[in-house]
């Protein structure tokens, strides 16, 4: 005789998707996924299309890390026959860095970091932020004058305004009552 174990299911599925037992124990149902596969890249590397400061893609290329080069400096000099505390408190930083964002070193940064820490408020801090939206590129929607959105309209009518001085020449001669 072959020892088989006994499959056997006793409990029902619940609606939420939980399998529950006689005991009343539920076991978890499969997760469901947030972000399916073909997008983790762009989740990744993209920025969500609400964010108002994007990120630049581009400059990632640019980066650069070179596991050598503190190791090649520590063999070097280690070869001069100088200490291990010497060597290391002697090797210089790596100076091939990626060129830095236009906020770094920013005093208004700088400041409207300080203001959030200290009160926690973003009403108190206002100020701060709009310099730093000044920085950034975003203008305030200017107020259009009449004579200007009517400028706007014609250029988007295009051509379909050669008729308006016809009809405007015919209301000469038709009389509405």
């Amino acid at each position: 005789l072959k020892f088989r174990p006994r499959l056997s299911f006793v409990g029902r599925a619940d609606p939420s998707g939980c399998v529950r037992g006689r005991e009343g124990d539920m076991s978890p149902a499969i997760p469901k996924v947030a972000i399916p596969p073909e997008r983790w890249t762009q989740a990744i590397y993209g920025t969500p299309e609400t964010a108002l400061a994007k990120s630049e893609v581009f400059k990632l290329g640019g980066m650069q890390f070179d596991t050598g080069y503190w190791s090649r400096g520590y063999l070097q000099c280690i070869g001069r026959g100088i200490a291990h505390k010497e060597c290391v408190a002697g090797l210089p930083d790596d100076v091939r860095v990626t060129k830095q964002g236009p906020l770094s070193g920013n005093k208004e940064l700088s400041a409207a970091i300080s203001c959030m820490s200290e009160t926690g408020s973003p009403e108190k801090c206002q100020k701060h932020f709009d310099e730093l939206a000044k920085i950034a590129g975003y203008k305030e929607e200017e107020k259009k004058s009449s004579m200007e959105k009517a400028k706007d309209f014609c250029n988007k009518a295009g051509y379909k305004l050669v008729g308006v001085p016809v009809l405007w020449y015919a209301m000469k001669f038709i009389k509405i009552k």
